[in-house]
Formats: structure tokens, sequence, C-alpha cells
């Protein structure tokens, strides 16, 4: 299971090159496709579909996350190249979900609470950042509103 999980994870990280966003482009316009939906970082949108809150010092967050130095030891990996070329992951076809990383947030108000360090003891994830477009919060939120929408999908099924 843990095999098919990284499998999974590493053939998403396969188009974070496509779904990043020129350097020159607004930190409004960073979308990532991964499976049937395309999320959007937005720092301020005042009513985002998924509200992720970063935060070590949590007593139970719903994940926690080691940033690593190496991608072979990673779960999750976002590296995108540095060309200066424009993408049109925003422009997907797939259902757009905004996403805003929100430190300020209360426990009650976010969607995903995550804790991330590079000590992190224990981790759900261990994340892989090599970015000029994408923060290590960025990153950890994208993780974070796949890995929820993935609970949601699996409890559907269920029911």
């Amino acid at each position: 299971m843990d095999r098919i999980r990284k499998t999974l994870v590493l053939a998403a990280v396969l188009v974070a090159p496509a779904a990043a966003h020129s350097t020159l482009t607004a930190p409004e316009s960073l979308c990532f496709a991964s499976g049937a939906a395309t999320y959007r970082i937005s720092h301020t949108a005042p009513t985002p579909d998924y509200r992720v809150r970063i935060d070590n010092a949590a007593t139970r967050p719903d994940l926690r996350m080691q940033l690593v130095d190496r991608p072979e030891i990673a779960d999750f990996v976002l590296a995108d190249d540095f060309g200066p070329a424009e993408s049109t992951a925003c422009r997907s076809s797939l259902p757009l979900k905004t996403v805003k990383v929100d430190t300020a947030a209360t426990a009650m108000a976010a969607d995903v609470t995550v804790a991330l360090s590079a000590e992190a003891a224990n981790p759900d994830y261990r994340i892989y950042v090599h970015s000029v477009r994408f923060s290590h919060q960025d990153a950890a939120a994208l993780l974070a509103v796949t890995w929820k929408a993935t609970q949601a999908r699996q409890l559907a099924e269920r029911r």
C-alpha cells in the first residue's frame, strides 16, 4: 500500500512543471492539477474552498509533515522548472478549488491543520520542495488538500 501511495504521489509530481507558473505570474495564479481537480493557491481569498492552517505548535495536527533535502526519500516531491514558460494549469477543464494557506486561522476555521518542520518526529508524509514558485507551506497545503479530498472520497465510497 505504501509503495502504491508513493507511486501515485510521484506520478502527480510529473505534472508539477506543467502546473507551475512563471515567476512573473502573480501569486494568485499558482495552480496544481491532481486527480479530479485543479488547486489554486491564494493567500488572499476571502472564501476559499480549503483553508489550510500551518501550525507547528498544534497539539493535534491533522497531518505531520517533515521537510527533507533529498527527493528519493520523500513521499511528495514538488519541483518545477526555472524557465519563463507560462503554464495553463489554472485554465484546466477540471474543477478549480481555491486553497488558502492561513497561519492565523483558528483550529475550528481550518479544514486541515498541518505541522511542518525539518525535525518532525513520526511524520505522516515527508516532502521535498525545489521550486521558485511554490513555498514549503504552499507544497504542504497542496498535499494536505489532496489528502483531505481523498479522505472525503473514501468516506463517500463507504456509504
